[in-house]
């Protein structure tokens, strides 16, 4: 790369990271000082339920917040471009009929995603019978969950650009500060993610067609200091091993070659995400917590599919066979050692296993949750991320049975939500968290001497 070359690709980054700055700039100043309460009453003050929705739709996807909407939509879609660009769209759907990303964003589409879903719960056309009995403090509760998950949208926009910046830890940093203030006063209660690591994956989380962008993520993860690519691969190991195993039971008829072949872009990520998760169980301390959340992930994560972690690697991991190397290596010195501690996370009977938990994309889970809230007019206070981990108590456990059993009931509440061959998106099957143990467990021990 000649001089030029190299001020020129130094000037484009610097421009970027200050865009991304202005960016979360904007997001905190608006999260903070009741701009989303007041989207709110603009799109409330329209005369009939109809009218409140359109307007609703239209500050979505037209950026319009709080009178802002030219310093907002400029900056959106400057970093959505750029997004593009590297192969990842994050603010519009893909659309698996005509195989092309929608022109609405996201939240413009749950909007009518959820007319359509209010009108079939209460038996009647969203926009008229059903619209006019849901009270109007019901509706201000309805909004307010919508708006928030307009700027879950931005901030994961913002965390997917924040990756990719010159000091990533930095911004996401300040994504973390922004999603405080998301779930803090001023919202509608209802919590999403825990984290900007998470922000990152649901950001990624839908259908896209080039591959080699997942590879490109993961390399810039790399970049990040521990903690975070600890956080990174907790959360990817859940969603990783939920949406190979879905496909797994549901999809490939437990054919794991046509799996493999299926999902050639999760794989180098699934093996960066187990080799995060052993370096942290070895640097651990015996006993410690750490030590004990890593072999829970780790457990979640191998699971994904069992035979992967083999001496030998497999053709779908060919160009990473100096990590997988590694991997197998860890797996090997540790022996005993680490098979006593992910069999410390087995699934028991009557407790809530994340190895239970099944979805097609986490991308549909999360926003089958929000979806719940605004057809209950309560806003749920447990985020997405308490179903990617086991439960510290019996209490917790019920509360997340009964959770992930809403989101199955409510995937199969009506044919248009079904997938491949009528299968569930969403399901939770304790059953399937102890086929799952058995089989990673089996698969290790069948490969590890003594």
């Amino acid at each position: 790369m000649t001089e030029p070359e190299a001020a020129s690709d130094a000037g484009a980054a610097s421009r970027a990271d200050r865009e991304l700055t202005d960016f979360l700039d904007l997001l905190i100043e608006l999260l903070g000082d009741g701009a989303r309460a007041r989207l709110v009453e603009r799109s409330l003050d329209a005369p009939d339920a109809e009218q409140r929705m359109r307007r609703l739709r239209s500050a979505f996807n037209a950026h319009r917040v709080d009178g802002r909407s030219g310093r907002m939509g400029a900056l959106a879609r400057g970093l959505d471009e750029r997004t593009r660009e590297e192969g990842f769209r994050v603010l519009h759907s893909w659309n698996h009929t005509r195989h092309t990303f929608t022109d609405d964003v996201v939240p413009a589409l749950l909007v009518d995603y959820y007319r359509a879903a209010s009108g079939a719960e209460r038996g009647g056309e969203a926009g008229s019978a059903a619209d006019a009995a849901t009270s109007r403090s019901d509706e201000a509760v309805v909004f307010a969950v919508l708006v928030d998950y307009y700027f879950l949208n931005l901030l994961s926009l913002a965390a997917i650009r924040a990756v990719a910046a010159g000091d990533p830890d930095a911004q996401l940093a300040r994504v973390d500060r922004a999603l405080e203030l998301l779930h803090g006063e001023g919202g509608s209660g209802h919590r999403f993610v825990r984290d900007a690591e998470t922000l990152v994956i649901y950001a990624v989380s839908q259908f896209h067609p080039e591959e080699q962008a997942y590879d490109r993520l993961i390399e810039r993860v790399a970049r990040l200091e521990e903690a975070r690519r600890f956080t990174f691969a907790c959360a990817s190991a859940a969603v990783l091993s939920a949406h190979l195993r879905w496909g797994f039971w549901v999809m490939y008829e437990r054919d794991v070659l046509r799996m493999r072949a299926d999902n050639v872009g999760d794989y180098p990520w699934l093996l960066a995400t187990v080799h995060t998760l052993l370096r942290a169980w070895t640097d651990a301390e015996p006993g410690s917590d750490r030590r004990d959340a890593a072999g829970g992930a780790l457990l979640v994560a191998l699971a994904a599919d069992p035979w992967i972690m083999r001496p030998k690697c497999p053709e779908v991991l060919a160009d990473f066979r100096d990590m997988h190397a590694e991997c197998w290596a860890m797996i090997e010195a540790a022996g005993p050692a680490l098979l006593g501690d992910l069999d410390r996370h087995a699934p028991e009977r009557g407790l809530y296993s994340p190895l239970g938990l099944l979805f097609n994309f986490p991308h549909n889970a999360l926003v089958a949750q929000v979806t719940l809230a605004l057809l209950e007019s309560r806003p749920r206070a447990v985020s997405i991320n308490a179903l990617f981990e086991h439960p510290g108590d019996r209490e917790r456990s019920r509360d997340l049975e009964r959770l992930a059993s809403d989101l199955m009931a409510f995937s199969r509440a009506t044919p248009d939500r079904l997938g491949y061959k009528g299968a569930m998106l969403i399901a939770y099957d304790p059953l399937t968290a102890l086929r799952g143990h058995a089989m990673t467990m089996e698969t290790l021990r069948a490969e590890l001497p003594g």
